[in-house]
């Protein structure tokens, strides 16, 4: 039962910069309708060049900006402040970690939001990359603990996407009112869970005026879970190919019960989860709603499955906000081309044609090229996106 487990945690969705194993990627074509609004690859190109402001320092995984002096020793970034900050959301506080820029009267802001799971630090790691990068440019950065995890309150295991687009939000409207912050230049941004997070939050709150979104999934929850959860399972040689198309249906059965919310359906396929085990290893095969529910293992993933229920998809017909989006080619957690496709369709039912779509070559779900393991720029491509669109 521990390999299954360390599935379940590696199928999170946490966003984390190390190398990752990506097989049988995904080939990204981009169509007549969406050409305009993907990146070529020289467009690409120049937009993962160093930004100006950015001047002689490089970023590191964790800690500030820091450059290299002529003797050898480095100097680190000080233009710019870190307050603790407490923010009331739905009758809770909210703790988070205000960046701010030194030297200018007002600057835009970004609410940073937080990747899957409960691990206080993981799931910040890209906020706490992203924030110091921002500082630095000249925009505020909010990073907080998501709501029941590190200094937040709440409990974890009862929440769900909708608590953590509220709490963005929350931070978002009382930060606007800050003598430095322009609330005329607020957006939110996020990876991998945080990415799908990011998109709502701006989707639902005028106070957001763009987003960027990392490896954030646009399909159906229980698209998303499924091609996480099977591909995760191959990739750690739990599953076969022939496998994995023989006890895809019962996953997708099993998910399609979460999303529907029934006790009958998921009595259903509790039946034939108890079925299938008379011939097959627990290993390859979901669990019951009641053991997720009464296992404490699984506490990490409750929200995200108790948040399959709610159609994140409808809600892109009328997303009308400056958004990027950035893909690995061969992202094995989320589906990078049916996400395009996906943004594509939804910006046109929605008239959105302010939106910009990044796919980063030969990277997976982390942006870290494949062959070399070297991290990729993103955060440059970010900061270029910025400085050409919003600021």
């Amino acid at each position: 039962m521990s390999k299954s487990f360390s599935i379940i945690r590696i199928i999170l969705c946490i966003f984390l910069f190390f190398p990752v194993s990506c097989t049988n990627g995904q080939q990204i074509r981009s169509g007549n309708q969406g050409e305009t609004y993907i990146y070529s690859p020289e467009e690409l190109a120049k937009k993962l060049e160093k930004p100006a402001c950015m001047g002689e320092y490089f970023s590191s995984q964790s800690g500030p900006l820091r450059k290299k002096n002529s003797d050898g020793t480095f100097s680190y970034d000080s233009t710019f402040t870190v307050e603790k900050i407490k923010i009331p959301s739905e009758g809770l506080l909210i703790t988070g970690w205000l960046y701010l820029p030194l030297n200018r009267e007002k600057c835009p802001l970004v609410i940073l939001t937080n990747g899957g799971g409960d691990g206080s630090r993981n799931i910040k790691s890209f906020s706490d990359f992203m924030a110091p990068v921002l500082a630095h440019c000249g925009i505020a950065a909010f990073v907080h603990d998501k709501r029941g995890t590190g200094e937040s309150e709440g409990e974890f295991a009862a929440t769900s996407y909708n608590d953590y687009i509220i709490d963005a939000g929350s931070c978002a409207v009382f930060l606007s009112g800050h003598s430095r912050i322009n609330s005329s230049l607020i957006g939110v941004m996020g990876a991998s869970e945080g990415g799908r997070i990011a998109v709502m939050a701006a989707s639902r709150y005028p106070v957001f005026k763009f987003v960027v979104s990392q490896a954030g999934t646009v399909v159906s929850t229980v698209d998303d879970r499924l091609y996480a959860q099977l591909n995760g399972m191959v990739d750690q040689g739990i599953l076969s190919d022939s496998m994995e198309e023989r006890v895809r249906p019962l996953w997708k059965k099993s998910f399609l019960a979460w999303e529907s919310a029934d006790p009958v359906k998921h009595e259903d396929v509790n039946e034939d989860i108890a079925e299938w085990r008379k011939k097959y290893s627990r290993d390859i095969l979901p669990f019951t709603n009641h053991e997720m529910d009464s296992i404490p293992e699984f506490r990490v993933v409750l929200p995200t499955w108790r948040s399959m229920p709610n159609d994140y998809l409808t809600e892109l017909g009328h997303f009308n906000k400056k958004w990027l989006a950035i893909f690995g080619e061969t992202d094995r957690v989320v589906p990078t081309e049916a996400s395009i496709k996906n943004i594509i369709h939804y910006m046109s039912l929605s008239g959105n044609t302010d939106y910009n779509i990044a796919v980063l070559p030969n990277c997976g779900h982390a942006p870290v090229d494949n062959e070399t393991r070297q991290m990729i720029n993103f955060h440059y491509l970010i900061i270029n996106w910025l400085t050409e669109k919003v600021i």
